[in-house]
């Protein structure tokens, strides 16, 4: 059944509003996911204070709202997401909170560490095999993290293919983890929990020394090393 749902985030940032408003429309890529304007109306479009994007296609809709506001140490952002979920609503609307949460998360990372770097994105996907509700314990012990290790504990990464990477645990709940190294921001999608494989995004920044689709392969066949590719059951 189909039903309305609003995501709501809202926070301080050490950044301009013209730093923000670059990395929420231009640079979304850099932090988060690329946003598809093919289909979309701007319903507002006030550079750097506020826009408002929304997509319809009949009764359904899905809208973005960004507010950005300047303080006396930078800016304070409000983020509104709602639409209309028609499959699943419990489980969808979870899923994009809690992603919500750690995409905000990574804006802040984005806007502290590594504002107006060149960059390049890509996402692996683990096999279906890592549908299984243990499926992020894996990970945890490839990478030395226990349920308990507080973010900001330092960590040393085996990088497939590469020199393995000193990093922070920059973020680590029952559902998603995020590392930050010197020029590079990694997060691992723990999608089991809503019946998708786990998944891996990484955000490098500056000049890379490995072509892109090297990088992306390397880590892929790390999570199919990692999962096998047995179906999940």
């Amino acid at each position: 059944m189909s039903k309305d749902f609003r995501i709501e985030h809202e926070g301080a940032l050490s950044a301009t509003p013209q730093d923000v408003w670059d990395a929420v429309t231009r640079d979304s890529d850099a932090w988060s996911m690329p946003f598809d304007m093919t289909d979309t109306t701007a319903l507002v479009w006030e550079p750097p204070r506020r826009s408002v994007l929304r997509m319809e296609i009949g009764d359904w809709f899905n809208q973005i709202e960004f507010d950005i506001e300047q303080t006396q140490t930078g800016s304070y952002i409000r983020y509104v997401h709602s639409g209309i979920f028609t499959d699943d609503w419990e489980n969808q609307y979870d899923g994009a909170r809690r992603h919500t949460e750690l995409y905000m998360h990574t804006l802040v990372q984005y806007l502290t560490h590594f504002p107006g770097r060149r960059f390049r994105h890509f996402e692996v996907l683990a096999p279906e095999s890592s549908i299984t509700t243990d499926a992020l314990d894996k990970v945890r012990a490839a990478w030395g993290i226990h349920p308990s290790t507080p973010a900001g504990s330092k960590l040393t990464l085996p990088v497939p293919g590469a020199d393995a990477k000193q990093g922070v645990l920059d973020f680590h709940n029952d559902t998603f983890i995020g590392v930050r190294t010197e020029d590079t921001l990694l997060r691992v999608f723990g999608r089991n929990h809503f019946g998708a494989p786990v998944a891996i995004g990484a955000y490098e920044y500056g000049d890379q020394a490995r072509p892109e689709q090297e990088a992306s392969d390397a880590w892929a066949g790390w999570l199919r090393n990692l999962y096998g590719t047995v179906a999940a059951r």
